[in-house]
């Protein structure tokens, strides 16, 4: 089905209506069939987003198009000559068939139809086109062919480098950075880098046929890559890659590659970088250059054309730069935190056990549900690390997440030195602090029942015992002190309570420890 939502977006952004066509892999008459239609019903952009396709086509189309009307026919041969003129433009021609058509009584075709016309013809005949760019209308982009290699200075190891190049095929205006891969992060990055370059964005995009650009290109359909898609709509530009093995559709940015590598990367063959960074600030010297050098054919240098004439008409950039996005669909834990990465995040706990969405940035994690958003955190990069919201806890769990090492040790230094050695010496004994928490508060909790003074003797001999000395331990001992020197009826009831009564204990701090402890 024919993409009319899409196409008047893209119209509204004011995208060619050629760029239009095969955006959305349709023909060009199609396109102008529909902007002539929506128009003639009043229909423009922005759309109720509950305003789909069909609900278009059955406003704009409420019963059959009519049949294009016969135009006057066009002189394919007499364009192609002409525009081997210098200076000629396909718009004066258009004008001069116009004029001859009007005085024969005939109805000529409009300029875009004329273009197209002749597009199609020039392409059966191999005819090759002159193209009038306009400023700030597209940027072509591609990687350089040639790689440079980098030093790593901590093993020596030479790491290559493959070089990403943008240009404005109006003031030729080019752009070039380095990176150590060429997968869709890096891709990403370097277009994001670009259009902070360049100081803002255009209407069209074009790359090569990349998988990082385009996931499938054929006469049939066009299918760009979600990420390098959502980047692109974040620029407010449209994807309209080149057509498969037709280097004339970019060859600006062709033309550009062949320099950066004749002139730029060849300068630099002899210099020995140790990063990244000293290799990409040596390239952007030499593509300054390439920018700043006068052209022979016409008056200025691309940086003189960029400047005045095309740098003002950019899309503006957006507040933020783009972000790469992964998202990941997961069940939330049974401690209310969701796993991405190796990292674990906090949701409100009534979500247990539910399917949420995660979208992580290179700074924010969010959690989606059902479409709205239940939780955002910063982005933890230790493996095991947490990031707990309070408030998503469930009111038994607040207290406990106030608990951590340091108040742990403040306490049993309060106590006495033996107390703070063996709650320190059980804080050391995991691998992650947190899982230590319920046995130091077990330990502690026994002040309460014999007292500061018979806790730290239980610590003092437990330590003799053993560097390392265990909840289990520390009771036994306090325990057996307590027999020996005859503690009040109190404190001796407290003991005969009985293993059920520090088993309690043991399972509160256990509980909270598995469950709040991060």
């Amino acid at each position: 089905m024919v993409k009319y939502r899409e196409i008047l977006r893209l119209i509204a952004m004011g995208v060619s209506q050629e760029s239009v066509a095969f955006s959305c892999g349709c023909a060009q008459s199609t396109v102008s069939d529909v902007i002539r239609a929506a128009r003639a019903r009043g229909l423009s952009w922005p759309l109720p987003e509950e305003m789909d396709d069909a609900a278009i086509r059955s406003v704009i189309y409420p019963k059959r198009s009519r049949k294009a009307t016969d135009k006057a026919a066009i002189d394919f041969e007499h364009v192609a000559r002409e525009l081997g003129r210098r200076g000629m433009t396909l718009s004066l021609l258009w004008n001069e068939y116009c004029d001859s058509a009007v005085s024969r009584g005939e109805e000529p075709y409009m300029y875009s139809a004329f273009c197209r016309e002749y597009r199609k013809w020039a392409q059966a005949h191999d005819v090759r086109m002159r193209i009038d760019h306009r400023p700030a209308e597209t940027i072509q982009v591609d990687w350089v062919g040639d790689t440079a290699e980098v030093v790593d200075p901590d093993t020596g190891e030479l790491l290559r480098v493959y070089v990403f190049a943008g240009c404005l095929p109006y003031s030729n205006y080019l752009f070039a950075e380095g990176f150590y891969r060429t997968d869709e992060q890096a891709w990403i990055d370097a277009h994001a880098h670009m259009f902070s370059f360049f100081g803002g964005a255009t209407p069209v995009l074009v790359p090569d046929n990349c998988k990082t650009a385009v996931s499938k290109n054929t006469k049939e359909a066009l299918i760009v890559n979600e990420q390098y898609r959502r980047m692109s709509e974040h620029y407010g530009c449209a994807v309209v890659p080149a057509r498969v093995r037709r280097p004339r559709d970019k060859a600006s940015v062709e033309m550009g590659v062949g320099l950066i590598e004749r002139q730029a990367m060849l300068a630099l063959r002899g210099r020995r970088f140790m990063s990244l960074g000293e290799f990409n600030s040596a390239l952007a010297d030499q593509v300054a250059a390439i920018n700043s050098r006068p052209f022979q054919k016409r008056e200025g240098s691309r940086e003189s054309v960029f400047l005045a004439q095309e740098k003002l008409l950019l899309i503006p950039l957006p507040a933020t730069p783009y972000e790469m996005t992964a998202r990941k669909e997961v069940t939330v834990n049974f401690n209310y935190h969701v796993c991405f990465d190796g990292c674990w995040y906090s949701v409100p706990f009534e979500f247990v056990k539910r399917t949420v969405a995660v979208v992580a940035t290179a700074r924010t994690v969010s959690v989606m549900a059902d479409g709205t958003r239940i939780a955002m955190h910063e982005r933890a990069h230790r493996k095991g690390e947490y990031r707990t919201n309070p408030d998503h806890m469930p009111d038994a769990h607040r207290d406990y997440a106030e608990w951590n090492g340091a108040r742990f040790r403040s306490w049993a230094e309060s106590i006495g030195e033996a107390t703070a050695r063996a709650i320190g010496a059980i804080l050391s004994s995991r691998r992650i602090e947190q899982q230590s928490y319920r046995s130091c508060r077990a330990v502690l909790a026994l002040e309460k029942t014999y007292g500061g003074e018979l806790l730290e003797e239980a610590c003092q001999k437990a330590l003799l015992r053993t560097q390392r000395p265990s909840y289990k331990t520390i009771k036994g001992v306090i325990a057996a002190l307590a027999r020996e020197v005859g503690r009040t009826d109190e404190a001796a009831g407290a003991y005969l309570r009985g293993q059920d009564y520090y088993r309690k204990i043991e399972s509160a701090g256990a509980d909270n420890g598995e469950k709040g402890g991060r």
